[in-house]
């Protein structure tokens, strides 16, 4: 089972997600955690899932664009878009008729 079988907009939506609460973590931990080992920590850990978040956002976007110009350009598409190391599928709206 593939628990990442999720379209690039899903994705790209779930890793603004995960940037935005990574912040607003980031600000609870520092108004109401009194241990600086703790806070110190949870900082780290909501430091490393914002930057997840951003250069997966970041590199899927740049995947997509590649796809979209291999649709446009009448090629096969043979690219594989990735999240955490996980495929996401493509779906690319209808290309208008060349004709």
């Amino acid at each position: 089972m593939n628990l990442f079988n999720l379209n690039a907009e899903l994705a790209k939506n779930l890793s603004v997600g995960a940037i935005v609460s990574s912040v607003v973590i980031l600000l609870v931990v520092l108004k109401f955690v009194s241990s600086l080992v703790t806070k110190l920590l949870l900082v780290g850990i909501c430091i490393v899932v914002g930057y997840l978040g951003f250069t997966q956002r970041d590199s899927l976007i740049a995947c997509i664009e590649v796809v979209t110009a291999q649709a446009e350009s009448g090629q096969p598409i043979e690219t594989t878009c990735k999240l955490l190391g996980q495929n996401v599928r493509v779906q690319l709206p209808s290309l208008p008729s060349q004709g």
